[in-house]
């Protein structure tokens, strides 16, 4: 069986997660360019989700130290893109500089290049994985519990996964992992596999 406890702890619990909005958190809405042949909208997708989060946008704009990698740097492009969504003029914005970070970053795995379509779900995990490697380098991703670590604070889960014996009842050692919440369906996977009982709480 699996259960699920956010990785934060118990500071505020859900009211701190559904703060109503006021005037100043309702987040501009811009278009993103997709010009054919740039098959960006895989990127622009997971953008679109990351600044019409209010939780997100709101903590991402108060960090303003990182771990800086010049021109492949994902923090960098994605403050500047923010910063455009925030108080540019135009109605629609190019993400030509977050695009290109992304495949300088992902250059050799060739993944995310310039031109070549790709997962929206992938690119929106990735993104926060690095954007915790330039908030949070110091701690491993699979364990990370630091305080400013906003992919970890606002979209990871600590997971707990335990077989149990339907014969005799006995039950693993429950198995720790923090895992990011792309997507939560709400039935679990039940695998049969001599006798044992499997139960997963999927996460994708």
């Amino acid at each position: 069986m699996s259960g699920a406890s956010p990785v934060g702890g118990g500071g505020g619990g859900i009211h701190g997660l559904v703060t109503p909005r006021n005037m100043n958190s309702i987040a501009p809405s811009k278009g993103l360019s997709n010009e054919p042949g740039q098959n960006s909208c895989f990127l622009n997708s997971a953008l679109q989700v990351l600044w019409h989060l209010d939780i997100f946008r709101r903590s991402f704009r108060q960090l303003t130290t990182h771990k800086c990698m010049e021109d492949s740097c994902i923090f960098c492009a994605l403050k500047s893109i923010f910063a455009q969504f925030q108080f540019s003029s135009e109605r629609v914005l190019p993400s030509d500089l977050l695009r290109s970070a992304l495949a300088k970053t992902f250059k050799d795995e060739q993944r995310f290049q310039l031109g070549i379509m790709d997962d929206a779900a992938e690119c929106f995990e990735n993104l926060l994985m690095r954007l915790h490697f330039h908030i949070s380098a110091e701690s491993r991703e699979d364990i990370c519990t630091a305080k400013h670590c906003i992919p970890h604070q606002k979209f990871a889960m600590m997971l707990f996964e335990q077989c149990v014996c339907t014969n005799c009842g006995a039950t693993s050692d429950p198995l720790p992992f923090i895992q990011m919440i792309i997507m939560y369906l709400s039935c679990g996977i039940i695998i049969r596999t001599r006798g044992t009982i499997f139960t997963f709480f999927v996460v994708l």
